[in-house]
C-alpha cells in the first residue's frame, strides 16, 4: 500500500469514474478495502479547495464521492501500541489549536479489525487529549453536539491520519462528512 494523506469513499458502482475523476489531483490508489481510495496530495488545503470548487461545477463529484477527507499528519505502524504511541505524539501537535475549546475524536478504521475497536481508541485519545491540555491549564470540553474542533483519525490498513476540523471548516466543506 501506497503512503497516502487523503481518504475517499466512493458510492457504490461508482470507482472507475471516482478514479477518473481523482486521477488529475495527484497520486491515487486503490485500497483493499470495499470503495476505499487514497490519495497522495501534495498541499491538502490546495487540494480542499480544488475539489470543493470541482464539487461545485461537476454534478458527478456529490454522486460518486461519499467521503474526502485529507489528512496532516500521517504515520505508519504495525501494533495497537505503536498506533497509540504515535497518536499521542501527533496530538501534541494540536494542543494549541484545542486549548479552550470543544471537541471530541472520530475515528474511521479500515483494517485491524480485533486488533483496534474505533470507539475505544477515539475515547482513549479524547482522554490522553483532555489530560494534556488540563495540565497546560487549556481545559477543553467533550461534546458531540456541534464541536468547536474535531479531530478525525484515519486508519486504512497500516496507515494512519490525523487532522483538525474546526467548525466552520466542517460548514465550508461538505464532503468531509464529520457531522
Amino acid at each position: 500500500m501506497k503512503d497516502w494523506n487523503v481518504v475517499v469513499t466512493i458510492a457504490e458502482n461508482g470507482f472507475k469514474q471516482a478514479f477518473s475523476l481523482l486521477s488529475h489531483y495527484d497520486h491515487v490508489a486503490k485500497t483493499p478495502f470495499r470503495n476505499v481510495l487514497t490519495l497522495k496530495v501534495e498541499n491538502t488545503e490546495t487540494f480542499l479547495k480544488s475539489f470543493l470548487q470541482d464539487m461545485q461545477k461537476d454534478p458527478a463529484y456529490r454522486r460518486v464521492f461519499c467521503r474526502v477527507i485529507p489528512c496532516t499528519h500521517c504515520f505508519f505502524f504495525q501494533t495497537l501500541s505503536a498506533f497509540e504511541e504515535k497518536a499521542k505524539q501527533c496530538i501534541q501537535s494540536f494542543l494549541p489549536q484545542l486549548a479552550h475549546r470543544s471537541f471530541h475524536v472520530r475515528m474511521h478504521r479500515r483494517g485491524f479489525y480485533g486488533t483496534i475497536k474505533s470507539q475505544d481508541e477515539a475515547g482513549l485519545l479524547g482522554d490522553y487529549l483532555n489530560e494534556q491540555l488540563r495540565s497546560q491549564g487549556a481545559e477543553g470540553k467533550v461534546t458531540f453536539d456541534d464541536p468547536d474542533v474535531i479531530l478525525d483519525v484515519e486508519i486504512v490498513a497500516q496507515q494512519a491520519g490525523f487532522s483538525l476540523w474546526t467548525r466552520e471548516q466542517r460548514n465550508c466543506y461538505p464532503f468531509l462528512k464529520l457531522g
